[in-house]
């Protein structure tokens, strides 16, 4: 019989299609494995058993073994901070426990219209600003494959739910590596696509987020293979009018293997000899795939990490956290102080300005490398999944060591660029509407990578 927590999407509707199984039993599968272990991983916060099994049970009687859409029958996990329509959208705090919101935003209203099974929102902590997942409302979540471990964050909770076997895909978000930093500490793949590449629209209120998030910010799923991550990107993308800075569906067409670099220390990075081997281990999977793999042969990216330090930390130190930051688990508003304040640019405009125009510059010069290197394979984080406090009250300076830890993350964002995380902490990087090459890339590494299962709960 099939394990029908650890399969895949075309695994699901296979037995879907030869009448192994009905799309309520897939449902009521994975509900009875949240039920016997979510009280100790805490990936979901809220579920809708009863909505999503008589969806389950309409879709059976409406469509039988014929596969309607091409999520048709596959149970989804969605971040807090997407609206599922009756449910909360708290973004981790306790003065929203009450949010409940009426309609579904746009990419769970796609992922329904292609037949996805929302199971329930996952955990996230406070403003989903941490690479941990802790909040005020719903505690700490842990990672499923060590539990004295961080999941990550912020969609800590979907890659939690992935991992385990709750779901199986995940939608998250990424404005720092939000989902590719916990789909490498919970061994899953994740993928940000490029800016616009996913359109956000949220009916149930006015967009309050400020342009960094437009340009940095990005949909995308997590998953425990790269086809469930392509079949799931292929269906949330694409422009809306709502959207402005949405583009239309549609990429670059994956090319012939070429010229891929590697970034190791470019940007910085302090990395533990674990995630330098697995990086070299990606280098020579990836050559023995026909890519041409070459070392030092990216500009000095060092400023980068740090330029989006100075951007994301201004807005949220001087717009976020004045308004707001009494709502913040204490652990969560200190490290936001006590990190993106070793980098703000105070209340001078002109200052937060130059960070603009120092990112455009280097923009360039990583674009004009990428010309002959389309392709960047780095580490997500310099080190494997940390303890579950590892961000809790460590002061300023350990604060600017944890971000030295991590700065082959936030390039990505600040460039607008498309990255797809292997389970083994590595990320691959591509041009902006690449999307194709990126997958393209991910599906030569996958093959040499062992098969992604579920955790042993």
């Amino acid at each position: 019989m099939l394990a029908t927590e650890s399969a895949t999407i075309s695994e699901i509707q296979d037995a879907v299609a030869t009448g192994a199984l009905t799309r309520r039993e897939v449902v009521a599968r994975h509900l009875e494995r949240i039920e016997a272990h979510n009280g100790a991983i805490n990936g979901f916060v809220e579920l809708r058993s009863d909505e999503v099994l008589a969806e389950a049970d309409a879709a059976d009687a409406a469509h039988g073994r014929t596969i309607a859409g091409p999520l048709d029958g596959v149970p989804f996990s969605v971040k807090d901070s997407y609206s599922v329509a009756g449910l909360r959208r708290t973004d981790g705090l306790p003065v929203n426990k009450d949010n409940v919101q009426d309609t579904d935003e746009l990419t769970v209203r796609r992922l329904r219209d292609a037949g996805a099974l929302i199971l329930g929102h996952a955990a996230i902590p406070d403003l989903c600003i941490r690479w941990n997942t802790v909040s005020g409302l719903y505690g700490t979540t842990v990672n499923p494959r060590d539990r004295t471990r961080t999941a990550g964050g912020s969609s800590g909770g979907d890659a939690a739910n992935v991992a385990a076997g709750f779901a199986t895909v995940g939608i998250g978000g990424d404005l720092g590596g939000s989902i590719r930093v916990p789909a490498s500490f919970c061994g899953v793949y994740g993928f940000r696509p490029g800016a616009g590449r996913v359109a956000e629209f949220n009916p149930n209120h006015v967009p309050e987020d400020g342009i960094s998030h437009e340009v940095m910010c990005e949909i995308g799923p997590l998953a425990r293979s790269v086809r469930d991550i392509q079949i799931t990107y292929d269906v949330i993308q694409g422009h809306h009018e709502r959207d402005p800075a949405s583009v239309p569906a549609g990429s670059r067409p994956a090319r012939e293997p070429g010229r891929v670099a590697v970034l190791r220390h470019e940007t910085g990075a302090v990395l533990d000899p674990v995630i330098e081997r697995s990086l070299d281990h990606v280098a020579e999977i990836l050559t023995a795939e026909g890519y041409v793999v070459e070392e030092q042969v990216l500009p000095d990216l060092s400023r980068a990490p740090d330029v989006w330090a100075q951007i994301i930390g201004t807005e949220l130190i001087r717009d976020y956290l004045p308004v707001i930051g009494d709502q913040v688990i204490d652990s969560g508003r200190v490290h936001i102080e006590e990190m993106f304040g070793a980098y703000e640019t105070g209340s001078d405009v002109s200052a937060y300005l130059a960070a603009w125009r120092e990112r455009r510059a280097l923009q360039d010069t990583l674009l004009a490398a990428m010309e002959d290197h389309p392709l960047v394979i780095a580490p997500v984080a310099g080190m494997p999944a940390p303890p579950l406090d590892f961000d809790h009250h460590i002061g300023r300076e350990a604060s600017v060591a944890l971000l030295d830890r991590m700065r082959c993350v936030p390039w990505v964002n600040l460039f607008s660029l498309p990255g797809l995380a292997l389970p083994n902490g590595i990320q691959i990087v591509g041009r902006r509407f690449a999307e194709n090459e990126v997958l393209a890339a991910g599906f030569a590494a996958e093959r040499h990578l062992p098969r992604v299962d579920i955790a042993s709960l």
